[in-house]
């Protein structure tokens, strides 16, 4: 079996916490992540922590991933939302039967685009109002076919500890959890 590829999308203002915890969590469980800013250079973070991300977008939007993750922040959401080719990659990714994760208000560009139509879905509960067409849960991490949401910032490890379960199975995800530790059902 080949290593997952996930890529990880970074944008001006995006949240710190729920693109660093994932990607870290998903790297100890020995899953190859790429970070890909929106712009060249250095990303700025919501609270202006600067990442220097992996690769360039434009550099991996051809490439196949096993997983998209949609950070949030209600500036880097909007930035993501905005760039047409988040969206032909997120269309491309689902179209073709791979997942897709979306924390904090990241979940609003599934909405807004048509991606999580039926399906169960949650975000941060300042964003609630923006869910129509799909059914809003009030849990803290939500798995719906091919899309993993959760809340926001404080649930940053429980929901890439989620993704780490969906994409390489429940042992490895426990197993990485025994050296952090978090509190898991």
């Amino acid at each position: 079996m080949s290593q997952k590829r996930i890529l990880v999308l970074l944008a001006p203002g995006f949240e710190e916490l729920e693109a660093i915890a994932v990607i870290d969590i998903l790297r100890r469980a020995g899953l190859e992540v790429v970070s890909a800013g929106t712009i060249s250079g250095p990303i700025i973070s919501a609270r202006n922590v600067v990442i220097l991300p992996d690769k360039l977008l434009d550099e991996v939007k051809e490439e196949v991933f096993d997983l998209i993750v949609l950070p949030g922040g209600l500036v880097g959401t909007e930035n993501l939302a905005k760039d047409q080719r988040v969206l032909k990659i997120l269309k491309n990714q689902l179209g073709s039967g791979r997942s897709v994760g979306a924390i904090c208000a990241a979940p609003t560009i599934l909405e807004r685009y048509d991606l999580a139509h039926g399906k169960t879905i949650t975000c941060h509960p300042t964003c609630r109002a923006a869910i129509k067409k799909a059914r809003f849960s009030e849990d803290r991490v939500v798995g719906d076919g091919l899309l993993v949401t959760s809340q926001g910032p404080g649930t940053a490890i429980e929901f890439a500890l989620k993704l780490v379960e969906l994409l390489v199975g429940k042992d490895k995800m426990l197993d990485v959890n025994s050296g952090i530790l978090a509190r898991i059902n």
